[in-house]
């Protein structure tokens, strides 16, 4: 069955075409563009590529978050577009799980960050056995305290995700040897990561009802600056 992923989530564009778990086309964009401008543009390329049409999908995955709060909207918004029109089932996938796959087959624990702002990072812990676990998160942290108690525990680390590239001189000055680096392009979001992550989440549930194609909902974990500013003023007028 052939499929698209989008993964918006952060600065990247990241999509993929893929059958069966198989990838046939993926597209990384980190140009500093916004998604509303490239993502379109991207599909259309990927779909004459791959000589694909849009009526071929059997259904669509997106990235639900956390992560932008504008890019989830965005990445939500095309991929239920694109759904009721082409009337097809839509999965939603979330990004700490989907970038899980980086550590795919390591010993090590994959720690998956993202930038959340405000001095904190969206954070989840797996390992990988037969299947991936989750051993801690989805959740938004501290980075002092986090590193801290990973230092606590006598693990080794593999990090992945968009808040790498700042914090690397950080996590290894702190962690040394525990920690490891992968290169950039895979500690970033990849459209393959999504497209496994997609086909594996197909597998485990099905064939849902085209009428779900509008029941995907953002994960955001904390309130965006505008909620959090809009609970504030209410509680002052009141």
């Amino acid at each position: 069955m052939k499929y698209l992923t989008i993964d918006t989530t952060t600065k990247i564009t990241a999509l993929s075409l893929a059958d069966q778990g198989k990838i046939v086309s993926e597209g990384f964009l980190h140009t500093g563009k916004t998604h509303s401008e490239r993502l379109i543009p991207m599909l259309d390329q990927m779909l004459h590529a791959a000589d694909w049409k849009l009526e071929e999908l059997g259904f669509i995955g997106v990235v639900r978050g956390p992560g932008s709060f504008t890019g989830i909207r965005i990445g939500i918004a095309t991929a239920q577009g694109l759904a009721q029109v082409l009337k097809i089932p839509l999965r939603g996938i979330t990004s700490l799980d989907t970038l899980a796959w980086a550590g795919y087959g390591r010993e090590e624990e994959t720690v998956v960050i993202l930038d959340a702002r405000k001095n904190e990072w969206y954070y989840a812990r797996y390992k990988w056995l037969d299947k991936r676990q989750t051993l801690e998160g989805p959740k938004a942290v501290n980075p002092e305290q986090l590193i801290c108690e990973l230092d606590r525990r006598n693990r080794r680390y593999y990090f992945v995700g968009d808040a790498v590239p700042g914090a690397q001189q950080f996590i290894k000055a702190a962690l040394g040897e525990k920690a490891i680096i992968p290169l950039e392009y895979q500690y970033l979001p990849r459209g393959a990561y999504a497209a496994w992550e997609t086909w594996e989440q197909w597998q485990e549930t099905g064939e849902v009802s085209i009428r779900d194609f509008s029941t995907v909902e953002p994960l955001y974990i904390r309130l965006s600056e505008a909620e959090v500013n809009f609970r504030k003023k209410h509680l002052e007028d009141s």
